[in-house]
């Protein structure tokens, strides 16, 4: 095996605080990497694009002869110490999405999603959501139906991942189909063994002139993890805060139940 890729390594690591570090941040074994840098094995082609994006290089470069490739490296010292500062936020993601996952196994499944819909005040929307598990860790599906029930105008297809911090769920979820809009979704875990509603608060843009920053309450009401999603779909639409398609207890999670404190909103828990 040719000694250039273990001695480009070595050099990309050297702008780094440690090899320790290097190996946190790509999410690598030690003792596995040690391997890389001796030369006596080679990455596999997935963690080699790994390793190329955390380094900022291209693979044709990190397998370059090491004198022409430590020559490329030396005209561009700032591009690496800029891909390690975008990298450090990837790598923290990924470690926190992956120590979250089994504590998210318990909230697998379908959800029925409500929430005050931002682009239509008064309005209360009734989405499909799905929480399910990946090799990355917990990810989030949200599909919603505006307008009226039977007459939908256009749909909304939300997906993001979900993670745990500090005893609280998170979602951070984007639109797919137009990707212009972020949601940030934060809920409470549900307290009893079985669970019903989470319950908390969405931040997002309003689709609507001139696209005004909003928060509101959300309820995630537990389907189960099997079940037919279509009829669920159809269900998918804008309803008026009084409509008998609406639970009586989510209406007052969503209303009556909400804590203000001045200017502020405080989710109830369920």
């Amino acid at each position: 095996m040719s000694q250039d890729l273990p001695r480009n390594l070595r050099l990309l690591c050297s702008y780094h605080k440690s090899i320790a570090e290097v190996c946190r941040q790509l999410g690598v074994n030690r003792s596995q990497f040690n391997r890389y840098l001796n030369g006596d094995t080679f990455p596999s082609l997935r963690l080699m694009q790994r390793m190329c994006d955390f380094f900022g290089v291209e693979e044709g470069e990190l397998l370059l002869p090491h004198g022409q490739f430590a020559d490329l490296v030396r005209l561009r010292p700032g591009r690496m110490g800029a891909t390690v500062e975008r990298d450090v936020v990837s790598a923290l993601a990924h470690d926190i999405r992956l120590e979250s996952q089994r504590s998210l196994m318990a909230y697998t499944g379908y959800y029925r999603v409500y929430y005050n819909s931002m682009s239509h005040p008064g309005q209360i929307l009734l989405a499909l959501g799905r929480i399910y598990e990946t090799s990355f860790g917990m990810n989030v599906k949200i599909i919603e139906s505006v307008g009226r029930p039977g007459r939908r105008k256009f749909t909304c297809k939300y997906h993001g991942a979900c993670f745990v911090l500090g005893d609280r769920i998170f979602m951070t979820v984007m639109e797919m189909l137009t990707r212009n809009e972020v949601m940030q979704i934060i809920l409470y875990p549900s307290y009893n063994n079985r669970i019903r509603h989470l319950t908390g608060v969405v931040s997002g843009v309003a689709a609507r002139a001139p696209r005004p920053p909003a928060a509101t309450e959300i309820v995630f009401e537990y389907l189960g993890e099997n079940i037919a999603p279509l009829p669920e779909m159809r269900r998918s639409a804008l309803y008026a805060p009084d409509s008998p398609e609406l639970p009586e207890e989510v209406r007052e999670m969503l209303t009556s139940g909400t804590q203000r404190r001045g200017p502020l909103i405080e989710a109830p828990l369920a």
